[in-house]
């Protein structure tokens, strides 16, 4: 005759396993969608990457400069060439952005922190492109001199240019400012942002 609790015994140290199989179960059904979701997020990223830090020091070397951001905006320029490689432009524009009419599918107006960019490409593809690269900002950008009133400049004072090969990493970068600013600015974004092996040197106006 069996021993009842025996039988007892073996039914709860099953049930015991059984619980422990299905607490693994969730362990590793947490962990797979843990690792899938960072893989989406890993392939997302690597098709585009952030503009953020060009824009935020751009941006901030404007009004540490005191121009006027109430008075000019910021234009971003992207041109994707037929081997898959960017080159992105930061300009200042003269004029007040909410009096500019989009004219075109290949200009839009985005929101970026508190101010307002516009971006320009030369293909709906291009287009796409500058809005996947700005993510939003919660930054605060405010002139230090509310009496500037700077609309008059010349255009290629306040225009950087960047060069990004088709895996997504930085190739050239001019920027219309002496070494000592142009190195203080690099040195900003360089960790930020992917470099090419092939990259050598910033381009400005070393003299």
């Amino acid at each position: 005759m069996l021993d009842l609790d025996f039988i007892q015994k073996e039914n709860i140290l099953t049930i015991i396993q059984q619980e422990q199989m299905n607490k693994n179960m969730k362990i590793y059904f947490i962990a797979f969608i843990l690792f899938f979701n960072n893989a989406i997020s890993q392939t997302k990223k690597s098709d585009c990457f952030s503009l953020n830090p060009f824009v935020d020091v751009f941006i901030e070397n404007l009004i540490n400069k005191e121009v006027s951001l109430d008075k000019n905006y910021l234009t971003l320029i992207s041109l994707r060439d037929k081997d898959g490689n960017y080159n992105i432009d930061l300009e200042l524009t003269s004029g007040d952005i909410n009096n500019f009419k989009i004219v075109s599918p290949k200009e839009i107006k985005k929101e970026y922190g508190n101010i307002t960019i516009l971006l320009v490409g030369k293909t709906d593809e291009d287009l796409r492109f500058l809005k996947k690269s700005i993510g939003k900002s919660k930054k605060v950008f405010m002139n230090r001199d509310k009496s500037k009133n700077n609309i008059s400049f010349y255009d290629e004072d306040y225009v950087w240019s960047t060069f990004f090969d088709k895996k997504k990493e930085l190739i050239n970068f001019y920027i219309t400012e002496e070494k000592e600013s142009a190195d203080k600015i690099f040195n900003e974004i360089k960790n930020d942002i992917h470099i090419s092996p092939n990259f050598k040197n910033i381009d400005c106006n070393c003299f």
